[in-house]
């Protein structure tokens, strides 16, 4: 199996209150509260991927038009489940590999390159948001992601400012 995707190769969709990611022939169900901890996860790692390869943190700022749009899934009046379930069994980590960013999701190892992360972080969060929407829960959401290092490592990531 290929393991370094690209977005073509890639589909997010809501399904009620679950988000579907696709990945080549893995189809895979999440739950919307754990795909926002998903994406602050790819979110970060992009980050340190683009300091890796040298991008400007300005890019953040011209992807995240796309994440500001309006939702176009009404918020539901009372809170409701579907009874579609998560077909992930271990906690999904997300890691970096210079500039790639690397998911594993079970037994599932998908690599990205950091802008094809970043668009993948957009979509999901964008669905999760729907998926949060039909469900009618109107509690906030709060994820951070912090990496911790030495400052030798720290020495090593370049920015060309």
């Amino acid at each position: 199996m290929k393991d370094l995707f690209t977005s073509e190769q890639v589909n997010v969709q809501q399904a009620l209150d679950i988000v579907r990611l696709i990945l080549g022939d893995n189809k895979i169900r999440l739950y919307y509260q754990e795909v926002f901890k998903l994406c602050s996860d790819i979110q970060g790692c992009a980050k340190i991927a683009m300091a890796h390869e040298g991008m400007p943190p300005d890019f953040w700022h011209k992807i995240a038009v796309y994440d500001r749009q309006t939702i176009d899934t009404p918020l539901n009046r009372t809170y409701r489940r579907s009874r579609y379930h998560s077909n992930v069994y271990k906690p999904i980590t997300v890691d970096v590999e210079g500039s790639l960013v690397v998911l594993y999701i079970d037994d599932l190892v998908a690599k990205f390159h950091f802008k094809h992360a970043a668009q993948l972080c957009v979509w999901l969060r964008r669905a999760a948001k729907q998926a949060k929407n039909w469900a009618g829960d109107r509690s906030k959401i709060l994820t951070t992601f912090a990496r911790l290092t030495t400052a030798e490592e720290n020495e090593q990531v370049r920015h060309a400012g």
